[in-house]
């Protein structure tokens, strides 16, 4: 269902879509190939430190990879997290009008941000 609802939002070219639950990756849509998704869920889960965050932005380089993203990370209920990523250059702007649009997916799925 969630790979579903990943499907009907635009996502640029360098961009990717991922939920993952701790270092689970659930679903992923866009740019990044899966093991490179996989590498992302893991290094979000092993930087995070939610206590009261409701966004966190970094950059990553991917193993074996020229390549530094710039990634957007929002907790959901249940222990999700929304995480997009584009690459460094990119507009953040971008990412936050990406993060609207899926956010509201989701609410729809019940996978929606943590109260605050």
């Amino acid at each position: 269902m969630i790979r579903g609802l990943l499907q009907r939002v635009p996502l640029g070219v360098n961009q990717t879509a991922l939920l993952a639950r701790g270092s689970q990756l659930v679903a992923y849509r866009g740019s990044l190939k899966q093991v490179e998704a996989l590498d992302v869920a893991v290094h979000v889960a092993q930087d995070w430190r939610e206590i009261g965050q409701t966004l966190r932005v970094q950059f990553m380089r991917l193993p074996l990879s020229p390549l530094s993203l710039l990634i957007a990370v929002y907790p959901l209920r249940d222990d999700y997290r929304l995480v997009l990523v584009d690459s460094e250059d990119a507009p953040f702007e971008q990412l936050r009008k990406l993060s609207v649009q899926l956010l509201s997916v989701l609410e729809v799925a019940g996978i929606g941000r943590k109260p605050v």
